[in-house]
């Protein structure tokens, strides 16, 4: 049996909100990733090495935003503490 009570407060985010996350932090990191290859052609002309290494990095957020967004559950704030009155007889 266990110890503390589960409260609204500890349950998990519904399905559609955790859903909703994870499409917000993708889309997130593509915009950066769209945003940083359009970026490395002009950074190109000006310094070929930094416009390479611009497509080398941005070549990677595409594998990264899967891994970042389907990882880890969001972290709640603290766990609340919960008082465990007797119960009634």
């Amino acid at each position: 049996m266990p110890q503390h009570p589960v409260t609204v407060t500890d349950a998990a985010p519904s399905l559609s909100e955790e859903q909703a996350h994870r499409r917000r932090v993708y889309v997130a990191i593509m915009m950066v990733h769209l945003v940083g290859f359009a970026g490395s052609y002009p950074l190109y002309l000006w310094q070929p090495w930094a416009g390479a290494a611009m497509v080398l990095a941005t070549g990677l957020l595409p594998w990264a935003a899967v891994i970042i967004a389907n990882g880890a559950p969001r972290r709640r704030a603290a766990a609340r503490e919960t008082v465990n009155l007797p119960a009634r007889r």
